[in-house]
């Protein structure tokens, strides 16, 4: 379990990250309840208080972020909030 202070930049990387995951699972039919239960925990949660999130949570949030990441990286996009909420993942 790790306590993460999540900002309403965070949040919003957080959950532009974790959506087409979620979409993508559930397209292939594969169980989609984790990453449903992380976006409602992540998107119920006030700004700039601090979560824990357990190991398996950190991990789909890291995976994602990277996935987001890159596809910016990529386009040639702005990276740095989505490269801030990985430090705070690891």
């Amino acid at each position: 379990m790790k306590k993460i202070k999540l900002t309403r930049a965070n949040k919003s990387i957080l959950l532009k990250s974790l959506a087409p995951y979620y979409y993508h699972e559930r397209a292939l039919g594969h169980n989609t309840e984790k990453s449903g239960r992380l976006i409602l925990k992540i998107d119920s949660l006030p700004a700039d208080k601090k979560a824990t999130f357990s190991a398996e949570e950190i991990h789909l949030m890291r995976t994602t972020i990277n996935q987001l990441r890159n596809e910016w990286l990529a386009k040639g996009q702005y990276t740095d909030a989505a490269d801030d909420m990985l430090i705070k993942l690891i």
